[in-house]
């Protein structure tokens, strides 16, 4: 898995894409896992990360967005 960044700037342009973004409304991740509101996945991410960042805790917030991120971007 890639080390992805959880200080405050790499969050804070994580968030930028998250909101600027534009998904489609169903996505297949792997074979165990398929998003079938990807908005509404997006949203609840952006919202814990709002509420409990920087808590380590809630780092997985952090890495389903950027998972996300790589999976849209592979095309």
């Amino acid at each position: 898995m890639e080390e992805y960044k959880y200080d405050e700037e790499s969050v804070k342009a994580l968030i930028e894409w998250a909101k600027t973004a534009t998904f489609p409304q169903q996505l297949r991740m792997s074979k165990a896992e398929n998003i079938v509101d990807v908005n509404r996945y997006v949203q609840a991410n952006l919202s814990d990360i709002d509420a409990h960042y920087p808590d380590e805790f809630y780092n997985p917030a952090i890495t389903r967005l950027y998972l996300l991120k790589d999976k849209l971007s592979e095309g």
